[in-house]
């Protein structure tokens, strides 16, 4: 099964949009998320959803209210 046939429509839209049309270049985006304060929530899933393990630590950093 080809990693596209995992997403959905709108899944696959989200990736176009941001640029990521290669499995590489998903791993890539996934990655990046990782690095962001405010992660985009549909790039992490969809990675989450392809396999690829991410761990948000510029998000568990945040300061304690």
């Amino acid at each position: 099964m080809r990693w596209q046939e995992k997403l959905t429509r709108k899944e696959l839209q989200h990736l176009r949009e941001t640029g990521a049309t290669t499995l590489e270049q998903v791993r890539a985006n996934v990655r990046y998320q990782s690095t962001n304060r405010f992660p985009c929530w549909e790039c992490v899933g969809i990675g989450r959803k392809l396999g690829i393990s991410v761990e948000l630590t510029a998000f568990h950093s945040l300061p304690k209210p």
